[in-house]
C-alpha cells in the first residue's frame, strides 16, 4: 500500500485527460484556457479535495522560487535517487517552484551562494565537503535522511524506518529456512548504508548467527560482484551462505545472475533479497524480494518540508520539521525457500 499523499495538479489533469500545465493554468488563472475548462478543472479540484500550496505565491517578490537539490556522488547508479528526484520535481512544480540540480562533482566553493530559497540534501555523506558547506551556510537545508554525527543540524529532515524494515526482511528469511546469511554491500558511508548494515549485524547477533559481509566498490562492475558471490557460495567452504542480502537494487541483479551461473537455484537453495526495490525486480525470473522505500513519496515529502520551513520563515517563526516515510517489504519468488 502506498503512503497517503496530498492531491496534486497531476491528479486533476489525469482525471480530466489534460496536461498538468492546463490544470495549473486553470487553477491560477494564467495562460490560454477556456472558461469551460477552468470550470471543469475547479470542479474536479473541489471533488478531489485539492488544496493549492500558497507558499510560492506568499513569498513572491522576496524569494527566487527555486529549490536546490544535491544528490550523493555516484547516485546515478541507483534507481532510488532517480525516482526520489522525480517526486521532488513533481511536488515543487505543483507548488509553483523550480528545482535546480547541483552537479555531484561540484566542489564546496560557492555552494553557500546558490540562487535558491532552500537546499534539499539526499543522504548527506560525512566525507562530502559540499555537505559541510551547505549545512553551515545561509540557506535552510532539508535532508533526506539524518546528517552524520558532528555536522550542523538541518532545518528539516525526512527519514525512513530502515532498521525495522531490515529486521522484518531477515525474520522472513529465517522463516524460509536460512541459517547462514551474508550481506553484499557497496562502499557507501551515508546514514542509510550504515544503518542497514548495523541492523543486519544486530539481527544476526540476536539470533546467534555469524554475520558475513562482502564489501564491493560503488558502483561495482558485474565481474567484481561475480567474484564476491563466487567466494560466498564456494562449495569447498565448510559453511557456505544460504542467503545473500544485496544492499542496492542494481547489485542484486548481478547477484542473481552470478549465483545462477555458479549453479545455485535462486529462491530454493540460495535466497536473495535487496534492500532497495525497483520496478524491474518484480519482472525478473525469479522476481526478487526487496524493501520498497517509496522514493517518489520520499521526494515529495522533502519538498513539503522545505515549503513548511519557508512558510515559517516568512511568518517570523522557527520550528524543526521531521517527517517519516513508511517502507514496505515486498516478498517475491527469490525468497521462497524451504521453510
Amino acid at each position: 500500500m502506498r503512503p497517503e499523499r496530498a492531491v496534486t495538479l497531476q491528479d486533476i489533469a489525469d482525471r480530466l485527460g489534460v496536461s498538468r500545465s492546463t490544470a495549473s493554468f486553470a487553477i491560477t488563472g494564467r495562460g490560454r484556457v477556456s472558461e469551460e475548462m477552468r470550470r471543469r478543472v475547479r470542479e474536479v479540484a473541489d471533488e478531489l479535495g485539492y488544496r493549492p500550496n500558497s507558499v510560492a505565491r506568499h513569498l513572491k517578490g522576496s524569494r527566487t522560487g527555486m529549490l536546490a537539490l544535491r544528490l550523493p556522488p555516484d547516485s546515478t547508479a541507483m534507481s532510488y535517487y532517480m525516482e526520489a528526484t522525480f517526486g521532488i520535481v513533481e511536488e515543487a512544480n505543483d507548488a509553483g517552484m523550480t528545482v535546480i540540480m547541483l552537479p555531484t562533482e561540484q566542489g564546496p566553493g560557492g555552494a553557500d551562494q546558490l540562487p535558491a530559497d532552500a537546499v534539499i540534501l539526499l543522504d548527506p555523506d560525512l566525507n562530502d565537503p559540499v555537505v559541510h558547506t551547505l549545512l553551515a551556510g545561509r540557506l535552510p537545508v532539508i535532508t533526506g535522511e539524518p546528517v552524520p554525527p558532528g555536522l550542523p543540524e538541518p532545518r528539516a529532515s525526512v527519514t525512513s524506518e530502515h532498521d525495522p524494515a531490515v529486521r522484518e526482511l531477515m525474520d522472513h528469511l529465517l522463516e524460509r529456512g536460512i541459517r547462514r546469511p551474508a550481506m553484499l554491500s557497496p562502499e557507501l558511508r551515508g546514514h542509510w548504508a550504515l544503518t542497514v548494515r548495523d541492523a543486519f549485524e544486530s539481527w544476526c547477533a540476536e539470533h546467534g548467527i555469524r554475520p558475513r559481509f562482502s564489501e564491493v566498490e560503488h558502483p561495482a562492475p558485474p565481474e567484481v560482484i561475480h567474484a564476491a558471490v563466487a567466494e560466498l557460495v564456494a562449495e569447498d567452504d565448510d559453511d557456505p551462505v544460504d542467503a545473500i542480502v544485496a544492499v542496492s537494487d542494481g547489485t542484486v541483479l548481478s547477484v542473481v545472475t552470478s549465483a545462477q551461473q555458479l549453479g545455485r537455484r535462486v529462491g530454493e537453495d540460495l535466497l536473495v533479497a535487496a534492500l532497495v526495490d525497483s520496478e524491474v525486480l518484480s519482472l525478473t525470473q525469479p522476481s526478487i524480494t526487496a524493501i520498497d522505500l517509496h522514493p517518489r513519496e520520499f521526494g515529495r515529502r522533502c519538498v513539503r518540508a522545505a515549503l513548511a520551513v519557508l512558510e515559517a520563515d516568512a511568518a517570523g517563526t522557527s520550528a524543526h520539521v521531521h517527517e517519516v516515510v513508511p517502507v514496505t517489504v515486498q516478498r517475491r519468488d527469490s525468497t521462497r525457500g524451504t521453510g
